[in-house]
Parts: C-alpha cells; structure tokens; sequence
C-alpha cells in the first residue's frame, strides 16, 4: 500500500477529489475515506460528494490530512496521501489563526481558479455557437447572391430579356421603312422581306408572326423604353443597366437616393 507524504497543497488535495469524481462518472467509482490527525471524519464511501465534509474538522491545530483511495469495495489494497499543515508554518503566531489563515485563502485560490476555467469553457462553448451561426447566414447570403444573378434580366415578375425578344421578333416581320422611322433598322438583318412580299412569303411571314409571344398592353409601353435603352447603351452597357434596373425592383426604395443624387424631382 503506498504512501505519500507531501505539505499541505489545497491544488494537490483538489486534484484528487476530480480524480474520483472522474472516475465515478466514467463507471469505476473509488471507495475513499479521509481522517483529519486521527479522526476518521467521512467514512468509506463511493460518493465524490462527501469528500468536502473534512474541512469542517480542520482548524488551527490540525496536524495532517489523511487520504485513503481503495483499489475496489472489495478489496483492502488502498493508496495513502498524507498531507501535513504543521509544514507549513514558519512563524507560528501565538493563536495559531496564522496557518488556518493560509489555509483558507489557499482554498479560495483554488476555488477561484476553478471558476475562471469554467467561464472560459463556457465562453468558448458561446464562441463556436456564433461560428456556427455565421457560417449558415454566411451559405444563405451565397445562396441569394446566386439566386440575384440568375434574376438579374428580370424586373420584378417581368422577363427583361424574354420581353425584348418578344419586341424584336415582333419588329422583325414589319418592313424596314417602319423600323428605319423608330431608330431600330440595324436591329432587322438586311435580308428582312419587303412588304412587298410574295403570297407565300407574306403567309410564312404570318405564321411566324403567330407563333411569336404575344404581349400585353402592359408590356407593350415598354417597347419605347427598351429601343430608347438600344440606342444609348453599347451590349455592356446594357447589360449593367438590367442589373441596375433588377436590384431596384429588389429594394424600391433606393430610387429616392439616387433620383436625389441625381437632382430628379418627381413631378406628378
């Protein structure tokens, strides 16, 4: 059976108190049991609860602690810890309130100890939580960023670019005398029939005209719009402005910033 002998640690005597707190929460209890000088003041037992029950046998003319951890219930083999408070004392006042003293301050130390590294676990505990939580705002803002750039032709429910296919095709079975009035005849390849065009062209002509989308009158007073957008804006250009017009039908309210910013009064 070994025996240690060592001055009295408060750090050291905690220690084993986790020890058989771990291994009691692990399945393998210890029976322990501990005597201040020669007192036998918690008697054997598996519980790590009662291991604090010596300190209120420890005072001023305590001598030494005694620790005994067993190897099973069954088994007498144990281990010895003794730790001497006598050691300790340099000085000894005559009261002896010097060395409890020490004692009780190297028992808040420990304890104080103790606590700090319960909030910086707890405080880490709380700093992988807010990782986690910005790592899935973080995947729903790319999934909106994707969602953005896949709608970026679109104005609201309107199809930009699907509409302005519609105009063209539309445009495209006029004659170019028309177009040629509105500003958009290097829209129409060169080889557009004339309208004066043969009975089978003109029902070819017709048919495609039929099979084209149809618009309604709302989607028509965009026709002005998108051909004032053609001549002013090169294919980038125009393609920025789809953009521009997109994240406004997103957030309408920007439009009052930037009409301000560009000195736009709205006029009713």
């Amino acid at each position: 059976m070994p025996v240690t002998n060592d001055k009295f640690d408060q750090l050291k005597v905690d220690k084993l108190k986790h020890y058989l707190q771990d291994m009691a929460a692990k399945g393998h209890a210890k029976p322990f049991e501990i005597f201040v000088d020669n007192l036998k003041v918690v008697p054997k037992t598996e519980d790590p609860n009662e291991f604090d029950n010596y300190e209120y046998y420890m005072n001023e003319d305590t001598e030494k602690i005694r620790i005994l951890i067993y190897n099973s219930a069954a088994s007498p083999r144990n281990d010895q810890y003794c730790f001497y408070v006598q050691q300790m004392k340099i000085d000894k006042p005559v009261n002896g309130l010097g060395d409890l003293d020490g004692i009780i301050q190297e028992k808040l130390n420990a304890r104080d100890k103790e606590y700090e590294l319960n909030r910086v676990k707890d405080e880490l505990e709380e700093t992988k939580k807010q990782l986690e939580e910005a790592e899935e705002y973080a995947e729903t803002l790319e999934q909106q960023l994707e969602e953005s750039k896949s709608n970026k032709y679109k104005l609201g429910k309107l199809d930009l670019v699907e509409l302005g296919g519609a105009v063209l095709e539309k445009l495209a079975v006029k004659n170019s005398p028309a177009l040629e009035k509105i500003g958009l005849g290097g829209l129409i390849a060169s080889d557009t029939p004339p309208t004066s065009e043969p009975a089978e062209e003109t029902e070819a002509t017709f048919q495609k005209k039929e099979s084209s989308p149809s618009l309604n009158p709302d989607q028509l007073q965009y026709i002005p719009v998108l051909q004032q957008l053609d001549q002013a804006f090169d294919k980038p250009q125009l393609q920025m402005v789809m953009q521009i017009l997109a994240k406004f039908s997103e957030e309408p309210e920007q439009l009052k910033t930037v009409a301000e910013l560009l000195n736009i009064s709205n006029q009713s």
